[in-house]
């Protein structure tokens, strides 16, 4: 078995493994596909090559955009606060 498609079988794995997931309990797990997709953008080579050059990658491309971390102090809105 070659590397790809050790990493092909790898990455089926672990897709199917959140669909069941999601099946089982309804809900999405976020950190789960993350993981994936970053897998799949990092991967070296031509491994996953297609969805390199899709549409769809071109969303997780990095466009610059950096979170300011400019607040300091309490950033609490006054109404969420409990007495």
């Amino acid at each position: 078995m070659t590397l790809d498609t050790a990493q092909y079988k790898r990455m089926y794995q672990r897709i199917s493994a959140i669909e069941f997931s999601i099946l089982r309990i309804g809900e999405y797990p976020i950190p789960s596909i993350i993981d994936i997709v970053s897998s799949i953008r990092l991967a070296k080579g031509n491994v996953f090559a297609e969805w390199k050059q899709s549409d769809t990658a071109k969303l997780f491309e990095d466009h610059g955009y950096k979170n300011k971390k400019e607040l300091s102090g309490d950033v609490t809105p006054k109404s969420c606060i409990f007495m």
